[in-house]
C-alpha cells in the first residue's frame, strides 16, 4: 500500500517507509504541530482482523504510554488510519542500533560498553518501576542517539512482546518470545518471571560488547538453551578485564534470579563502581 504524502490523525504526513516487519510498517512521518520528523508504526492491512496481533500492538501502545524517560523511546500519540489500522507515533531514532555497532567494531571499550549498560538500566528501571517486564531486550532494540556528551544517548525500543508483571501473556502456552541468545534461564523453563530476566538480557548484551560475542552460542537450539540453563558463562578476567566488572556479569548471569541483583538500579550502582576501576586503571596506565 503506497502511503506516502497520506496523512495519520490529521497530524502525521508520511514521508518515507523506514522499516517493514512481519506485522507492521514504520515510516518517516512530519509532525505538522511541531514541524519534527516522528516515526509512526501502522500495523499491516493483512492483520487487521487478527486479534492477537491487535491485542500485542494495543499492549504496546499501552506499555509506552505509561513511560516517560529520557533512555525510553517516547510515544507522542496513537489512533486509526481511515482504513481502522492501528498507529504509534513515536520518536523518531536517527543513530544505529547496538547490534550494528557490535558488527562494525566488534569489541567496544569497557567504559564505553559500561556506559551504554548503565544507561540501558536507567531506562529499564524506569520499565520495571512502571511494572513492566520488556522480554526482548537484545542489542537490535538498543539505539545509540547522538549526544552532546562524551557518549551517545542510549534508548530502549521495541516493547511489542513487552508485559505487565503479573498480567496475562499474549502467546501460546508452552512458546517463549524473544532472541534465544538473551532469554534467562528461568524463562526457558517456563517458570515465573519477574525483572530480573530482563537484567539477565542486560548482562548477556554487556558480555558481547566486551567480549565481541555473547556468552553462550551454539548452532542447535536445544544446545543453546541447555547452556543457559547448566553452563557457568566463560570469565572475562583472562581477556584483560578487572574482577570488579567480571563480578557484575557473574551476578548478571547467575542462573538463579534470586542470585542476581534484584533492581536495574543495583546492577546499575556496580556497573558504576566496576567503571570507576576501569576508568582509574586507564589514567594511571
Amino acid at each position: 500500500m503506497n502511503r506516502l504524502g497520506k496523512m495519520v490523525g490529521d497530524r502525521f504526513r508520511i514521508d518515507e517507509l523506514i522499516g517493514r516487519g512481519a506485522m507492521a510498517e514504520v515510516y518517516r512521518a512530519l509532525d505538522l504541530q511541531t514541524q519534527a520528523y516522528v516515526a509512526v508504526k501502522i500495523v499491516r492491512h493483512t492483520h487487521v482482523s487478527d486479534a492477537v496481533v491487535l491485542a500485542r500492538f494495543a499492549r504496546e501502545a499501552d506499555v509506552q504510554a505509561r513511560i516517560r524517560h529520557r533512555n525510553v523511546a517516547a510515544l507522542l500519540a496513537t489512533g486509526l488510519t481511515d482504513k481502522q489500522e492501528p498507529w504509534l507515533a513515536l520518536e523518531l531514532l536517527r543513530g544505529k542500533s547496538l547490534r550494528g555497532v557490535i558488527k562494525g567494531e566488534g569489541r567496544v571499550a569497557p567504559v564505553r560498553a559500561a556506559s551504554y549498560s548503565w544507561q540501558a538500566l536507567q531506562g529499564l528501571d524506569a520499565v520495571h518501576r512502571a511494572g513492566i517486564l520488556h522480554r526482548d531486550l537484545k542489542p537490535a532494540n538498543i539505539m545509540l542517539e547522538p549526544s552532546q556528551g562524551p557518549v551517545d544517548r542510549v534508548v530502549l525500543i521495541d516493547f511489542g512482546f513487552a508485559t505487565f508483571d503479573g498480567s496475562a501473556k499474549l502467546t501460546l502456552q508452552g512458546t517463549v518470545v524473544g532472541s534465544l541468545t538473551y532469554i534467562a534461564p528461568e524463562r526457558l523453563l517456563g517458570n515465573p518471571i519477574d525483572g530480573r530476566a530482563d537484567l539477565y538480557a542486560i548482562g548477556v548484551i554487556l558480555y558481547e560488547l566486551l567480549a565481541g560475542a555473547p556468552p553462550f552460542a551454539a548452532e542447535d537450539d536445544f544446545d543453546l538453551i541447555d547452556m543457559h540453563v547448566n553452563v557457568e558463562p566463560p570469565s572475562l578476567v583472562e581477556l584483560g578485564f578487572p574482577q570488579a566488572l567480571d563480578d557484575v556479569l557473574y551476578r548478571a548471569l547467575a542462573k538463579d534470579p534470586a542470585d542476581r541483583f534484584a533492581t536495574a538500579q543495583e546492577m546499575a550502582a556496580a556497573l558504576e563502581a566496576a567503571a570507576q576501576q576501569l576508568a582509574t586503571g586507564s589514567r594511571s596506565a
